[in-house]
């Protein structure tokens, strides 16, 4: 048993044959800081706010500066040696003479007190600046960096203005009385304080850079229009090294290439999840259907509105263009292709993203799906490489769960398949070609399973609601292959091999894994 929890080998006792380390050696944290950095998005850089330049110096902002939140809490948690922040990855890299000194301090021991109260990153009361600090930073620098951060993990929801959030003393460790709390509309906006301090900051500093160290959308319209922000730094929760892989950015040692993979609307109530997710603490009513993110934003009459910064979108310090765009199908498959050349004056890479746009016929489409995409290689000021994405035919084809066409298949139906190229969904352009399906066809029959019978509506493309059958529920335990015959001896389960119910959450648990290995649980 004891070779079997590699739990025990982490973080850094050595693995490999030849003694390195595996987890927690220097390739592991190498490529953990390289992969937080390559997926890091510049939303925002005006007035070439970002890089730093060199020999500049800053002044820190934002108690997420020393509160750095590697990843998400709960059964998302990773037990690591330590964790950078984005005051270490800056100090690193630009010297700590180079960084207004008091608020570090200030921001350094107000966490400290906070961990020791039982506050978790991520999850705690933004401070107000002692009197007369942001006066002497303003005399130290003319620029300034904001990290703001999120916490995030399981047993809980985000919040809504619209539902009502209760105020309550906060119990430490419940992570839903604590966000009610700190966060007065809830965590996807920033708190009074957060508001109070990005707006003291940015109309005393020539340049204003933000860093959102966070694990899912948030409010950005307050960042995008402002004019007193000059960089947004979209910068997720990066891991261990991930503070130090957003200051390899700010600095411009390496430029951004992330790309969103989400929409980031003005309001937590544009997403479409939220109209009836408030409305039971027990089922949510998956009325969007197919039309989720992009495929909403895009498709839906006016809600393409309500977008801030769209699915695939991602700036870097330089400039592409993307010409002589082409598809070309072959049997099954299709091939675009698109020359990209680097009009810039840095180095960098660019992501080509390829959609379509199928005919609206019997079954629902999205206005544009994502083909495919692929990112170019490092390239040079004015170095081009030409840029192939397939994807097979197959793909374009929408599922017919009510047998309009033919129930439980993929089916392309007949009609214009249309093409699109660009850096994002929003600036793709169309490609002069046009692929035809003369009739109707089935690439993928399939059978129906637990399907849902209960949901009374669902969205269609023009935005509004089609009524759905309705039908008997089905066994929540039944998986549709069948119980009675499945081998169960094969799996060799235990015959008596049970332990009553244990307390867990807040108290000491009686089992080990040695226990379930032994079987005694």
């Amino acid at each position: 048993m004891e070779r079997w929890i590699r739990a025990r080998f982490q973080p850094g006792i050595p693995l490999g044959r030849d003694g390195r380390r595996v987890t927690a050696g220097e390739d592991h944290i190498a490529l953990s800081r390289r992969a937080a950095r390559m997926g890091m998005v510049l939303l925002k850089n005006e007035d070439g706010a970002l890089p730093l330049q060199d020999g500049c110096r800053v002044a820190l902002f934002g108690k997420a500066v020393i509160d750095y939140v590697k990843g998400g809490g709960g059964s998302g948690d990773v037990t690591v040696p330590y964790t950078r922040s984005l005051y270490d990855g800056l100090a690193e890299i630009m010297g700590q003479d180079r960084i207004f000194p008091c608020t570090v301090d200030f921001y350094r021991g107000y966490v400290r007190s906070q961990y020791d109260a039982g506050w978790v990153p991520g999850m705690m009361a933004e401070p107000e600046l002692p009197e007369g600090m942001l006066r002497q930073a303003r005399a130290f620098t003319d620029t300034a960096v904001v990290c703001f951060s999120r916490f995030s993990g399981e047993g809980w929801d985000r919040k809504s203005p619209c539902a009502h959030i209760v105020r309550r003393e906060p119990v430490i460790g419940d992570t839903v009385s604590m966000s009610d709390v700190l966060f007065e509309k809830g965590d996807f906006y920033l708190s009074d304080a957060e508001r109070r301090l990005l707006h003291a900051v940015s109309r005393s500093f020539a340049r204003t850079v933000v860093v959102l160290n966070v694990g899912g959308m948030v409010e950005t319209a307050c960042y995008r229009e402002d004019p007193h922000i000059q960089g947004l730094l979209m910068a997720f929760q990066g891991g261990m090294e991930g503070g130090c892989a957003a200051a390899e950015l700010l600095c411009g040692l390496y430029s951004p290439e992330g790309k969103l993979s989400d929409t980031f609307a003005r309001e937590l109530a544009d997403y479409p999840g939220c109209t009836d997710f408030y409305d039971s603490d027990e089922y949510v009513n998956y009325t969007e259907d197919i039309y989720v993110g992009y495929r909403y934003f895009e498709t839906i009459p006016g809600a393409a509105g309500k977008v801030i910064y769209p699915f695939g979108y991602g700036l870097g310090y330089t400039r592409f263009s993307l010409t002589e765009e082409k598809i070309v199908f072959d049997g099954d498959g299709a091939e675009a292709g698109v020359l990209v050349t680097n009009t810039g004056y840095r180095p960098g890479r660019e992501t080509v993203q390829v959609y379509y746009s199928a005919p609206q016929g019997r079954l629902g489409k999205p206005h544009k799906v994502l083909a495919g995409y692929r990112k170019t290689r490092l390239l040079a000021p004015g170095e081009t490489e030409r840029v192939f994405i397939r994807f097979p035919v197959s793909q374009m084809a929408s599922y017919d769960d009510l047998g309009r066409v033919a129930k439980s298949a993929y089916v392309l139906e007949e009609g214009e398949y249309r093409f699109y190229v660009g850096k994002n969904v929003r600036d793709a352009v169309r490609i002069p070609f046009v692929y035809t399906v003369d009739a109707d066809r089935v690439t993928l029959q399939l059978s129906s399973k637990a399907a849902p019978v209960q949901l009374k509506e669902r969205l269609r493309s023009d935005g509004t609601l089609e009524p759905l059958p309705a039908g008997t529920p089905h066994d929540s335990m039944e998986n549709g292959l069948g119980w009675e015959d499945y081998p169960f001896g094969a799996l060799l389960a235990p015959q008596t091999r049970f332990v009553d119910y244990q307390p867990f959450f807040g108290y000491a648990c009686q089992i080990s894994f040695e226990d379930v290995a032994d079987g005694k649980a």
